[in-house]
């Protein structure tokens, strides 16, 4: 969220799901569609262990959520560039809506030359999402892509890690930078679901929710 665009407007930042729904938050978020977007599948799991699951008949639970949140002027966009970069009040841009879907790792990209970051995660709103590597099986070169493995794994890779992919290494004893202990703290409690029931109900949950939102 776009810490400078609440104070210019005399607003306390919401901080959770729930806030986003309230009328003074109306028309302030912009999220990706879950079909295009890996952050937007990674914010509909995130409603789906919040609110839990729907009816067969598609009522209640996080479909639920999703329709308030529709109702309260959400705009959906189709990848994170152009919520970020162009509907973000805090991206550089001309956008207007100060709550943006984002990574929790994003604010230190927005530290100023006062040393303070402009922009802060929901952290009560959030999903991990792990990005991975590996090698294929029938690989036409494995012990090259298992070295590409090792190289990523490495110390220096791992430490070049936030400010070149503005993502935690998955190897915790790197240092992190200055900024990322000071303005991307990791989420005590993110929201989970199980990987297997996710890999089970992903299209469904996608079909309702773009028969729920985009209608």
């Amino acid at each position: 969220m776009d810490l400078a665009w609440y104070e210019e407007n005399g607003q306390t930042p919401p901080q959770t799901f729930e806030d986003l729904l309230l009328p003074e938050y109306a028309g302030q978020t912009v999220v990706t569609n879950p079909a295009t977007s890996s952050p937007g599948l990674a914010l509909l799991a995130a409603t789906v262990g919040a609110f839990g699951e729907t009816t067969a008949e598609g009522t209640g639970g996080w479909i639920n959520y999703w329709a308030s949140l529709r109702d309260n002027d959400l705009l959906v966009v189709d990848g994170w560039s152009d919520a970020y970069y162009v509907d973000f009040s805090g991206g550089g841009g001309d956008g207007v809506r100060p709550v943006v879907l984002s990574y929790a790792s994003s604010p230190p990209f927005t530290v100023g030359d006062d040393g303070e970051a402009r922009t802060a995660a929901l952290l009560d709103t959030c999903f991990r999402q792990v990005e991975y590597a590996g090698v294929l099986a029938g690989a036409e070169n494995p012990e090259g892509a298992r070295a590409f493995i090792d190289f990523l794994l490495s110390e220096p890779f791992q430490a070049d890690v936030p400010e070149q992919m503005y993502v935690y290494p998955i190897d915790s004893s790197v240092e992190l930078p200055q900024e990322w202990v000071d303005f991307a703290p990791l989420a005590s409690s993110p929201w989970s679901v199980p990987a297997d029931t996710i890999a089970q109900e992903r299209s469904e949950w996608i079909n309702l929710w773009t028969a729920t939102v985009l209608r």
